[in-house]
């Protein structure tokens, strides 16, 4: 049986196939695609609700940081995923939109317009894709789907909040 004791004979994967050396960036992905692929990020938003409130808060929140200089990354997962559909299908408390815009607050389809222009990134996992039932062709333009590898390489070292 191989030794795991963490010394000098090859720490606790002695004797396994595991790799000497822990591939660059944070899941590897990076080395796949070369280190470079993606440019800094300082925030990433998780979004796992389909709330409003919660919803409206991110893409505030996002499109302030973008307004300062910051790189964002948005990332729906599971119900999360209405917050980057062409039509908001699936938006809990719609409702809410009518209070923002009547009291001059920016509303969900503006705030999303301003972070596509302000180059954010959208991203919605593909597996919350397929549990919400839906397609790509029904997301937003300029959401991309992709995998978690690819959102945590894209958030590298990035404050992470979740909505």
């Amino acid at each position: 049986m191989a030794e795991r004791t963490g010394h000098e004979s090859g720490g606790i994967f002695a004797g396994s196939s595991a790799p000497s050396a822990a591939p660059s960036g944070r899941t590897g992905f990076a080395t796949a695609v070369g280190a470079s692929a993606f440019p800094p990020c300082d925030l990433a938003l998780v979004i796992v609700e389909a709330r409003y409130e919660r919803i409206h808060a991110a893409l505030m929140l996002a499109a302030t940081a973008c307004a300062l200089g910051q790189s964002v990354v948005l990332f729906g997962m599971g119900a999360g995923v209405a917050a980057f559909t062409a039509g908001w299908d699936g938006l809990e408390d719609a409702e809410h939109e009518d209070w923002r815009t009547a009291a001059g607050v920016a509303g969900l389809s503006d705030l999303r317009t301003a972070l596509l222009e302000m180059d954010a990134t959208l991203m919605v996992c593909d597996s919350g894709v397929k549990t919400m039932g839906l397609s790509a062709a029904e997301l937003a333009e300029g959401v991309a789907v992709v995998g978690l590898p690819t959102f945590l390489d894209r958030a590298g070292a990035a404050r992470v909040t979740v909505f």
